[in-house]
């Protein structure tokens, strides 16, 4: 029997609760590039976007690995690219853009974080404080 064989083709002992089981093998890379969406995704949190808002998957449309958060303007993707790419990010199954940074070792999930919460802010998906702050002693770092 193939890998891909349908669930309804799979023997009971293969599925529970009308899931079914992971196969044995697993796509390495694909499993770095959900871990690492994660890693940026934590770093949403401290933008306000709790774990209920986004989620991390494969995207077959993208053929990538995307982080998808949901605002008030609709979901939006990053997806994680290969080495050395910008990461673009799609909104209603279009790309939109890239962030203006790279996937190299150098560059900080948190950092990628940063930049994609700023380029959700900028397109009025969420409410981030700007330039338009003013800076104080309780808003100072």
């Amino acid at each position: 029997m193939p890998r891909a064989a349908a669930l309804s083709e799979t023997h009971a002992a293969d599925h529970c609760c009308g899931y079914a089981a992971a196969p044995a093998e697993s796509n390495p890379s694909i499993a770095a590039d959900i871990m690492q969406a994660r890693a940026i995704a934590s770093g949403l949190a401290e933008f306000g976007i709790g774990s209920a808002r986004w989620s991390a998957a494969y995207d077959r449309e993208a053929a990538a690995v995307v982080l998808r958060v949901d605002t008030p303007r609709g979901l939006y993707a990053l997806a994680i690219p290969e080495p050395g790419q910008a990461f673009p990010v799609r909104h209603r199954g279009e790309r939109i853009g890239a962030l203006d940074c790279r996937r190299t070792y150098g560059t900080a999930d948190s950092y990628t974080a940063a930049l994609f919460a700023a380029y959700l802010r900028d397109r009025g998906a969420l409410d981030l404080p700007g330039r338009d702050v003013c800076l104080t002693p309780q808003n100072m770092v």
